[in-house]
């Protein structure tokens, strides 16, 4: 499937100069539509609490949104490009962008340094992620966009790495190269089969693809860790990921590979719930 739609989000600061370079390079390449989704939340009595407290008062706030908004604008100029904006209590912006998402065919974010307010950034991937039905891309700082040829799949045979795989292959070259990673895979009638990996390799096989299957070990490394070092030592253009396959709750308590690559990585990564 050809990329068309591209939704970029941003926020209200000034950290994400490189992010907008890289996302309208990555739409130019695609020949996508791109649009620029502005996060602004309205200070409320509990803002601070939930969010930190960016904004003292709401003029300061007005002034944040149409200084963004304009240096947004001057990008504007290019065909396919749109910029709106989402200016609304915290929880139903989340949900506002969520339904947002649904009308692109993927959601760019930069790593968690391009946005003055990474809790914010955060909970967007994790609504978009979990009410849109869309994948979120998350570019490396200074990404080049190519094309993707070459695949790493973290594979743990569950639902989201089922999502995983058919959103990444529907965007990868025909025929390109995939590497399944399994990470420290353990035959299961429930899940692997007898041989880790070797059915989804056949099923991309199939499929005209390349696919070999990786076994990985953690050892000393977090999960997180090892997937990105597998696909980075294997040349991947892109590591895809199911996001949550625990609840959110335990992976904010006690951690877990979606938790720790949403802040970024070295390359880019397509997260599918």
């Amino acid at each position: 499937m050809a990329i068309k739609d591209l939704l970029a989000v941003v926020d209200t600061g000034d950290k994400d100069e490189q992010f907008i370079k890289d996302a309208l390079s990555f739409a130019e390449f695609h020949d996508a539509k791109l649009t620029f989704l502005v996060l602004s939340i309205i200070p409320t009595g509990d803002y601070g609490g939930m969010w930190g407290t960016p904004f003292v008062i709401l003029q300061d706030f007005a002034e944040a949104v149409e200084i963004k908004e304009k240096r947004l604008a001057e990008r504007t100029r290019l065909s396919n490009i749109e910029v709106r904006t989402i200016s609304d209590q915290p929880g139903v912006m989340l949900t506002k962008a969520a339904v947002q998402a649904r009308y692109a065919d993927m959601v760019l974010f930069g790593p968690a340094e391009a946005y003055d307010y990474p809790p914010v950034r955060r909970e967007t991937i994790e609504s978009i992620l979990f009410a849109s039905g869309r994948p979120v891309l998350i570019l490396p700082e200074g990404y080049q966009p190519r094309t993707f040829d070459s695949v790493a799949l973290g594979w743990n045979a569950s639902r989201e790495a089922t999502h995983a795989l058919r959103d990444a292959t529907a965007v990868a070259k025909p025929g390109a190269h995939v590497k399944v990673l399994v990470l420290d895979g353990r035959p299961s009638t429930k899940g692997h089969g007898s041989d880790p990996g070797a059915d989804i390799a056949r099923h991309l096989a199939r499929h005209g693809f390349a696919a070999d299957v990786v076994p990985l070990n953690a050892l000393e490394k977090s999960d997180a860790q090892a997937l990105v070092q597998g696909a980075r030592q294997h040349g991947a253009d892109v590591l895809a990921l199911g996001a949550y396959g625990h609840s959110r709750l335990r992976e904010m308590v006690l951690g877990g590979v979606t938790r720790e690559l949403i802040a970024g990585a070295a390359l880019p990564l397509l997260f599918s719930h």
